[in-house]
């Protein structure tokens, strides 16, 4: 599926919130929901002040959205990082709960989790040992704060949105995060993945077909 058809099934008149980091993923989601011109539209990005160029990376979010005429909120989060928990899910933890609280009546978060995400996902959830909801992967919709959760960009892979910023000419923020082997997300997408898709072709597919199942299994169990 491409980001085009991906995009198509979005409800015409609900308001729009696209969660929006400034990295490829939500740049590439956003422009292109922006260029659908729907009528209430508007952009949301957490800022975690876990960088020392965190608030410039807020400020070059600010300068594409007026870019494109979308209203941006910047909400600044304190990332508890004392819980007990790693960097990667307190700052989870912090986010979508800056999402809740700022969503609005019956308003949309879109997010930009892609295909390869989802894989990536589901791995990380069976090598914590996790039943059917966890193998299920990120779920596609669900309830959120005041409004809902989506997720429209799941069955799109990874290469289409790079194919789409090279496209249309844009220049995302880089996370220096995302090349730090110690975090796990970021060590089984540079080391474990290529070599899975080398010896499996269809790996990517096949697991979110799995997790497609999984997640069709735990409905049941829980009577949905």
């Amino acid at each position: 599926m491409n980001l085009a058809t991906a995009l198509a099934a979005l409800p015409a008149d609900a308001p729009l919130c696209v969660a929006f980091s400034g990295g490829g993923d939500s740049m590439a989601l956003l422009h292109a929901v922006a260029a659908l011109r729907p009528a209430k539209l508007r952009a949301l990005h957490v800022n975690h002040r876990l960088q020392q160029s965190s608030d410039d990376w807020a400020r070059r979010c600010d300068m594409f959205c007026h870019g494109l005429g979308v209203h941006l909120t910047v909400v600044r989060v304190d990332v508890d990082m004392a819980g007990g928990q790693g960097p990667e899910a307190a700052a989870r933890e912090a986010r979508y709960a800056a999402f809740a609280e700022h969503l609005g009546e019956n308003e949309l978060l879109l997010l930009a989790h892609h295909r390869d995400d989802q894989v990536e996902t589901v791995l990380l959830k069976l090598l914590r040992g996790a039943g059917p909801a966890g193998l299920g992967g990120m779920p596609p919709s669900r309830p959120l704060g005041r409004g809902r959760l989506l997720r429209p960009l799941l069955n799109v892979p990874r290469a289409d949105l790079r194919q789409y910023l090279d496209h249309h000419g844009l220049t995302p923020v880089e996370d220096p995060s995302n090349a730090d082997h110690a975090m796990a997300r970021s060590y089984l997408r540079a080391e474990i993945m290529p070599r899975l898709a080398r010896h499996w072709p269809q790996a990517a597919q096949s697991i979110v077909h799995a997790a497609n199942a999984s997640a069709a299994a735990a409905d049941f169990i829980e009577g949905k």
